[in-house]
């Protein structure tokens, strides 16, 4: 019995009538590709994406603790805002890719706020010039 393909639409000649393919390689094919249903389900499970000037988001809390020490503006800096922006659009990421992005903003952080203590009190500073100036 003559029957056409549901893969590539030729024709064949079916060895029983329930067949739909003319080979393997056109059933798995179809098997393969995805279903009408597929192709229009909308993905509802992603969570918002924070915007960037939301108050409570990662890249506003980091870009503040950079300002506070006057590293914003640096490379290490841009890094860490490039990583919270990720970080806060992770509307893509899975759970293991969003920790090891969590880890390396912190690492980031860290590094980019190495050596920024807080400013020193002038009165400590004149103190401990007068110590230098007594020693020697």
């Amino acid at each position: 019995m003559q029957k056409r393909c549901e893969a590539c639409g030729e024709s064949f000649e079916a060895k029983r009538k329930s067949a739909r393919f003319c080979s393997d390689r056109c059933r798995m094919r179809a098997h393969r590709r995805p279903t009408e249903r597929e192709q229009t389900t909308p993905v509802t499970s992603q969570p918002p994406v924070q915007r960037e000037d939301d108050p409570e988001s990662l890249t506003a809390a980091a870009r503040s603790e950079l300002a506070a020490v006057g590293r914003e503006r640096t490379a290490a800096g841009q890094a860490v805002l490039a990583l919270a922006r990720r970080i806060d659009a992770n509307s893509s990421e899975t759970g293991s890719s969003l920790a090891a992005l969590v880890r390396e903003f912190r690492a980031a952080l860290a590094g980019a706020l190495e050596g920024a203590g807080a400013a020193v009190d002038p009165v400590d500073e004149l103190r401990a010039r007068r110590d230098r100036k007594r020693s020697g």
